[in-house]
């Protein structure tokens, strides 16, 4: 769990490029640094993108957001939301238009799912700020799309990890690739400046040993989060395996101080509000 070198870094993205991070991404990070920041200039920048705009109306009206009125204009959702707030969700708004699409449509429905249940999960359970669950949702994976367009044969490689039962999702890729799609991932937010304790959730997802390892607790409260939010979209999709919920399962609920019933009624209700938002 050391940090990684630059060298070492080097080798690992072999053949990968990591996308920079968007011009609008830049501008509203730079804009929340000023004190106090022009809220209005916000609003502006967002709204000047119609897909962002659009996308960022739609994610904070949605169910899995919580909010008690519905929001018709992007700076109605900046005044509502916060500086902070606004900054991270068009930060993970900006993501998927950043990363290749390669008939990906299947893998960002699930991205999104999992982030807004993540995000649903925040507000449950209090363990980390909403807004940080749901980024941390849609960057969790993004290595995945960057480590398929550099490998042809990646999709058999997924196949393979999914149905892992005792070496880490990440073992498998390494073994077949040389690296994984955590590590990427964990290149890619540090290249768009996330937070550490984010970032280092990304780069140890998968690993099997994350609630001894002493990390922060944010770090380690963002990867319970997520593992119980590929649990409910698991349960939600329907889906036959689900290997990283029989590794990581009863770590995560002990970790989470959560019962068995706990985590049953966690995964109805997030299941109820996914089929009310249409993701």
């Amino acid at each position: 769990m050391n940090p990684i070198t630059a060298q070492e870094a080097e080798r690992l993205l072999s053949g990968i490029v990591i996308p920079p991070r968007p011009t609008i991404v830049q501008a509203i990070l730079e804009e929340k640094g000023r004190e106090p920041p022009d809220l209005g200039h916000i609003s502006q920048l967002i709204a000047s993108d119609v897909a962002l705009a659009a996308a960022v109306l739609k994610t904070v009206n949605s169910p899995l957001y919580g909010l008690q009125r519905r929001i018709n204009a992007i700076d109605q959702a900046v005044e509502l939301l916060g500086m902070s707030n606004i900054a991270t969700l068009v930060t993970g708004i900006a993501l998927r238009a950043s990363l290749p699409a390669q008939n990906l449509d299947r893998f960002w429905d699930s991205a999104t799912r999992t982030a807004g249940v993540c995000l649903y999960l925040a507000r449950q359970l209090g363990c980390v700020a909403a807004s940080d669950a749901h980024l941390f949702g849609l960057f969790r994976d993004c290595g995945i799309p960057l480590m398929m367009q550099r490998f042809s044969d990646y999709r058999d490689t997924l196949r393979l990890a999914n149905a892992e039962a005792t070496r880490a999702f990440t073992d498998v890729e390494d073994a077949r690739c040389g690296t994984n799609h955590a590590i990427v991932g964990y290149l890619l937010a540090c290249n768009w400046q996330l937070e550490p304790p984010m970032r280092e959730a990304i780069r140890l997802h998968h690993n099997l040993k994350i609630y001894d390892s002493g990390l922060p607790p944010m770090t380690m409260n963002l990867v319970a989060l997520g593992v119980l939010a590929g649990h409910i979209e698991n349960q939600y999709s329907r889906l036959v395996s689900d290997q990283e919920w029989t590794k990581l399962g009863a770590a995560t609920t002990a970790y989470l101080m959560l019962s068995a019933h706990d985590v049953e009624e966690l995964v109805n209700d997030a299941i109820a509000v996914l089929d009310e938002s249409g993701l």
